[in-house]
């Protein structure tokens, strides 16, 4: 009962900022203390109970703690915290503790006291028993993945990565009279020249040769051992499934952008992702032939999605990084694959991925969001962190370039040569056009594909004719479309787009002579693509969405290598490279205005300013060349701590749930034969359960099972609490959410069973009388909570209302994910300011908003209950004296409580007696252990009932099954668990806990 001589008004202490210890800094663990209020504990004494609120993380905690905590927290830090008092810094003021001064003094003292031993911890990680008196959130276990970016790690020689893509970086054909003609593809970023890092190199992907079954193994020998190359064969119609359906023609357009209406077909096609997925088990497999623990493994680009899945599959702590090339779509397209789950669960099981741009980076975090529920936040390093499964998945801003070094080789005279006879018939082309002098030149280099945006550059570059005459003589168009065989057959309607660009082409020569050259061909050397670039005076490129075009980074290069004067770079804001050339002039290609005014302006602008552009361009592009590209990821990739054997569990089956969940290496499944062996041993026995999801299935918020059921619990569960509460040792209580009326017609026929109803707002012991944790509290905020929750409710479409005995919640996790995060911060400081006088702390969580009494929750009912139970007088008896024994198991957020506080209250490892918490189904806990679901909870408590029932002093494991109903009379107890069939209502749960082991269960 709160008196009317409580003391109101917040204290508050200096700001310690908790990565450095110093006072006043931002980003500060905070302290105050809003008021006291004086209270009765069960024998009617009074105390003064303070209202800690703690700002940590931009979020507020509040705790309620007596004087006497504070002084148990002090000594219990003492051993872990060197530098803190020997004696407790506060003084109590026994006799005049009651008074309004005394009282106001305490308060701003402990709230010192608080900021004194963050200062004094110095940036040192917050003791679990510092955190859990605060009600803090638990720390993040460093081996489970969280944090990872411990330091910079150098790359050094011992190191190798595999890079898998879908093309090796090779050239392979036939060679003449036998044999195989193999050299590296300088144009891939991913060649040995591009990527000298000083590291073991090892490739894994397909070549574009087709080869026989008897030459793939001699093929596969002469790549591994001359080229560190693994090449995968994919057979024919694999290849036109997987590559040519289902990557170019399903998922290319989406991650351009370009959404498919609905038309007469399909465009997912269930055949072409079983080929996708066969493709990406098929490299897996190649690459765990090479694969040894260490090596890190580089995925590239979204034909390999699948493949971080396919490789934890086969070996958990792989260390792997996934770059997608590709743009990266909005959710909104994104969303319209038919397998987005498969393919967004298995991105994330890498531990790095990175983009081109942030504009991607947005957009996957935003479905990441959207589809699967998962925030993101800032970490060390510039990282942006996924939390998933445990763990945190670093997403990387990353922009790769050219290799100046390479580009300067293939401008050397003998592949200069080479490459002026390519260029040949243009060079006579324009001669022809142009007598008597050299034209200025706007270049071009496309593949012949839509997404290029051709005719847009064309019609352009038309308009700017008819409207500018002085361009109509000496400047000239060159546009060069490669058109092989292959990329006829990649892009569906190339045939289309080529009878539209030539099309263009012929307008524009009729009405304008000689203003354009055109040209399709295969290929177009490198070589020859440098000397174009020295040749021209601006090179335009007008995609409407593309994420790697290098060309415009050869051009300011090779215009700086031959000595020729800075070019202008006319580029399309929907290219990649757009972003990071801040000398060039970017334009809508959608808009012909624009682009027509762009190219006015680079073919009259003045000499120094296309100087000063230049060398912009070039500072950049020297120091971000491909090998500092390759550098900065890997580097990054091995900076992030790896990952240990027994901190990980692949959980879920098939490609749309399968993940790796780190757990810490503490977190480990019950020991049911350690539960066992503790109970036979204690005196005195606590057991506190949760209902919903822990005897019972959990419900999913809107619906709820026990409802359906009109909140009855299976008899069998009923059965054995009356087993456990017949035993006078044994003191068991239900910790529900629920009101009492619906607690009480589901648990009453129980005799001897505690109940908490509204999170401990309410409770028995035995079959006492009810009785309130804080008598006297005021719930007319209730009321208040509702009406605000309701408005809301009524502008956030998806979210509802709902009430939980004596605290009231408002969900949003169904309402769009941003607006509804965005609307609950909103609630959450209206909230707090319309209660402000009232005991009420709101809660923010993970798809809600919740406010409840202040000092009411089930972590502080399970003390309650351990010191009622635990307080009586110990039965004298010789020998060691006994333990006592308490068992916790709860599945949801607010079970967390329980945990932390029983782990507060007697440490992790208490010496004195037997403490096992367990969270029901494996996921990040405060508890140290888990069981799989609650069949598994059901089954531990029928184990404690029958060892309550068993009059033997020695059990063994043939024992155990009989106890437990397992065994008919005269049967064998080890024959019988030899047989699934024999086990009635046991299942494999029970047959693998009591198969771990034959020995006593008495210590």
């Amino acid at each position: 009962m709160r008196m009317s001589g409580a003391q109101d008004g917040s204290v508050q202490a200096g700001a310690v900022d908790y990565a450095s210890g110093t006072k006043g800094a931002s980003g500060a663990l905070q302290f105050s203390i809003d008021h006291a209020n004086t209270l009765f504990d069960e024998a009617g004494r009074p105390y003064t109970s303070y209202s800690i609120v703690t700002t940590y993380q931009g979020q507020s905690y509040a705790s309620e703690r007596r004087y006497r905590e504070f002084r148990a927290l002090h000594e219990r830090l003492r051993s872990d915290v060197p530098g803190l008092p020997h004696h407790f810094p506060v003084w109590p003021n026994l006799l005049n503790r009651f008074s309004g001064e005394v009282i106001a003094e305490r308060r701003a003292a402990l709230a010192k006291y608080l900021t004194d031993v963050v200062a004094v911890l110095a940036g040192a990680t917050l003791p679990a028993l510092f955190r859990a008196f605060l009600q803090l959130p638990p720390a993040e276990d460093p081996g489970s993945g969280s944090d990872p970016i411990v330091q910079v790690t150098p790359l050094e020689a011992s190191d190798t990565v595999i890079l898998v893509a879908y093309h090796l970086p090779l050239k392979v054909s036939r060679a003449e009279g036998g044999g195989w003609r193999v050299e590296w593809d300088e144009e891939s970023v991913l060649n040995r020249e591009a990527l000298t890092l000083g590291v073991r190199h090892m490739w894994v992907g397909c070549i574009s040769l087709s080869v026989t079954k008897e030459e793939e193994e001699e093929l596969s020998e002469l790549l591994l051992d001359k080229y560190s190359c693994v090449p995968v064969f994919l057979d024919k119609e694999l290849v036109s499934d997987y590559y040519h359906g289902f990557c170019r023609g399903y998922l290319r357009p989406i991650f351009h952008n370009q959404l498919r209406v609905p038309d007469a077909q399909n465009p997912f096609s269930e055949a072409e992702w079983r080929a996708y997925s066969t493709a990406n088990k098929t490299f897996a497999e190649k690459v765990m032939e090479v694969y040894e623990p260490g090596y890190m493994v580089w995925v590239h680009d979204y034909h390999l999605l699948l493949l971080p899945s396919f490789i934890l599959r086969r070996h958990r702590t792989a260390h792997i990084g996934l770059f997608l090339h590709a743009p990266f779509p909005s959710s909104e397209l994104f969303r319209s694959i038919a397998v987005r789950e498969e393919l967004l669960r298995a991105m994330l099981n890498s531990d790095l991925i990175g983009f081109l741009l942030f504009e991607y980076t947005r957009n996957f975090l935003a479905c990441c969001k959207r589809l699967l529920g998962l925030d993101h936040e800032f970490q060390r390093g510039g990282f942006l962190g996924v939390e998933y499964g445990g763990r945190h998945v670093m997403v990387q801003v990353s922009t790769f370039g050219v290799s100046p070094s390479l580009l300067e080789k293939h401008m050397a005279e003998p592949l200069n040569a080479t490459a002026s006879s390519e260029l040949a018939t243009m060079r006579q082309a324009l001669e022809a056009s142009q007598p008597g002098g050299v034209p200025r030149v706007l270049a071009g280099v496309d593949y012949l594909d839509r997404f290029k945006g051709v005719q847009l550059k064309l019609l352009a570059w038309e308009n700017l004719l008819a409207n500018y005459p002085k361009y109509r003589k000496g400047h000239v168009l060159v546009q060069i479309m490669l058109a092989s065989r292959n990329q006829m057959k990649l892009v569906k309607d190339a045939a289309l787009v080529r009878d539209e660009i030539s099309g263009i082409v012929s307008r524009i020569n009729a009405s304008y002579p000689g203003t354009v050259y055109y040209e399709e061909r295969p290929l177009l050397s490198l070589s020859a693509r440098l000397l174009l670039w020295l040749q021209a005076h601006v090179v335009v490129y007008s995609a409407v969405r593309e994420a790697v075009n290098a060309h415009p980074l050869e051009y300011v290069v090779a215009r700086s290598l031959g000595g020729q004067p800075a070019g202008v770079a006319v580029l399309s804001e929907f290219s990649g490279f757009s972003r990071v050339l801040n000398g060039a002039l970017v334009m809508n290609p959608f808009s012909q205005q624009a682009l027509s005014k762009a190219l006015d302006t680079a073919l009259s602008m003045p000499d120094p300013e296309r100087e000063a552009r230049g060398r912009k361009d070039l500072e950049h592009i020297t120091k971000n060349t491909s090998e500092e590209w390759a550098r900065r990821f890997l580097t990054d990739l091995k900076s992030m701590e790896r990952k240990q054997e027994d901190h990980w569990m692949a959980v879920g089956f098939g490609l749309a749930s399968f993940r790796m969940v780190g757990m810490g290496a503490a977190f480990k499944p019950l020991d049911t034969q350690e539960v066992l062996m503790a109970v036979r041993a204690a005196t005195r026995r606590v057991i506190l359960l949760d209902w919903g999801g822990t005897l019972t299935p959990a419900d999913n918020g809107i619906f709820d099972l026990r409802e359906e059921s009109q909140y009855e619990v299976p008899a069998s569960v009923l059965q054995v609490l009356r087993v456990l509460c017949a035993d006078a040792k044994n003191h068991v209580m239900i910790i529900s959410g629920l009101g009492r009326d619906k607690v009480q017609a589901a648990f009453g026929s129980v005799p001897n069973l505690s109940l908490a109803v509204e999170h401990g707002f309410h409770y028995r012991i035995k079959s006492g009388a009810w009785q309130q944790l804080m008598p006297g509290v005021d719930t007319s905020w209730r009321e208040i909570a509702e009406a605000v929750m309701n408005v809301y409710t009524t502008r956030t479409l998806g979210t509802y209302v709902q009430k939980k005995g004596s605290s009231i919640t408002w969900h949003h996790l169904r309402a769009d994910p941003e607006f509804g995060a965005l609307q609950a911060r909103e609630l959450q400081y209206q909230l707090q300011g319309v209660l402000a006088a009232s005991p009420v702390v709101v809660r923010i969580g993970k798809g809600y908003v919740e406010a409840c009494p202040k000092g009411i929750d089930k972590g502080v009912v399970a003390e309650r209950f351990v010191d009622i139970a635990l307080g009586g007088p110990r039965r004298t008896t010789s020998g060691p004296p006994p333990r006592d024994f308490v068992l916790c198991l709860g599945d949801d957020s607010s079970d967390e409580l329980m945990f932390s506080a029983l782990h507060h209250k007697f440490g992790e490892h208490p010496t004195h007696m037997e403490l096992f918490t367990a969270t029901v189904g494996r996921k990040p806990s405060c508890a140290a252990s888990y069981l799989g679901d609650h069949t598994d909870v059901v089954e531990l408590l029928h184990m404690l009932a029958a060892l309550n029932q068993n009059k033997n002093r020695f059990a063994s494991t043939g024992d155990l099954a009989s106890m437990c109903g397992l065994t008919q009379s005269g049967s064998s107890g080890s024959s019988m668990l030899n047989s699934v069939d024999a086990l009635p209502g046991a299942g494999m749960g029970k047959l693998q806990h009591l198969k771990r082991g034959s020995k006593s269960i008495n210590p």
